[in-house]
């Protein structure tokens, strides 16, 4: 984490927020992009003071989270966890990396191995080298994590509401063929039949 840290100042880690924000918006647009394809987005927390929070979070935006103990074989074996096939999600969002205080999160090696792409913030004690995108930043005040939620949020209502946006356009493009195509079959059968008739 050295090089997204500006240093330390009364045994307190100071992050380069310019970093920061270049990696935060790379993170926010690939949300958005995901949400925008549908993709079902995962949050995931084992911070029991942001789990009421986070599951909020995901109620709000129609996803989806976990925040209780990972179990190994979630990701990497649904049959045997789930009883049968499901999807998996497109996207996870970890809104700490560590399961315990010096344990990195199972779920981060499982999404790794799934290939499953990672969006996290990942404080100046965790490794952000099985993140796809990470996002350094203090994950332990609860300013902070419901400053990260509120951009999550943003982030998947703009994509999904671009998607609705393209549906209701292609949806009106589709109607006004359609209907310009009946038009025209009735116009060619009109002509048709006045030129049988004459």
């Amino acid at each position: 984490m050295a090089p997204f840290l500006f240093g330390e100042r009364l045994g307190h880690t100071i992050f380069d927020l310019d970093q920061t924000a270049v990696y935060l918006e790379a993170a926010l647009n690939f949300i958005a992009h995901i949400a925008y394809r549908d993709g079902i987005i995962m949050f995931v927390s084992r911070n029991p003071a942001t789990c009421l929070m986070i599951e909020d979070l995901a109620k709000e935006v129609g996803e989806f989270a976990h925040t209780r103990r990972w179990m190994t074989d979630i990701l990497t074996s649904p049959l045997n966890t789930f009883g049968g096939m499901t999807r998996l999600p497109e996207l996870l969002i970890f809104l700490n990396t560590l399961d315990t205080v010096l344990e990195p999160h199972v779920g981060t090696r499982d999404a790794a191995k799934m290939l499953i792409p990672t969006v996290a913030v990942v404080d100046s004690n965790c490794n952000p080298n099985r993140i796809t995108y990470p996002i350094p930043g203090n994950d332990d005040s609860m300013a902070s994590i419901e400053l990260y939620c509120k951009l999550f949020k943003e982030a998947i209502h703009m994509g999904k509401a671009e998607r609705r946006r393209q549906q209701e356009k292609k949806d009106t493009a589709e109607a006004t063929a359609k209907a310009t195509a009946e038009a025209t079959a009735e116009e060619e059968s009109a002509n048709v039949r006045e030129s049988a008739s004459s």
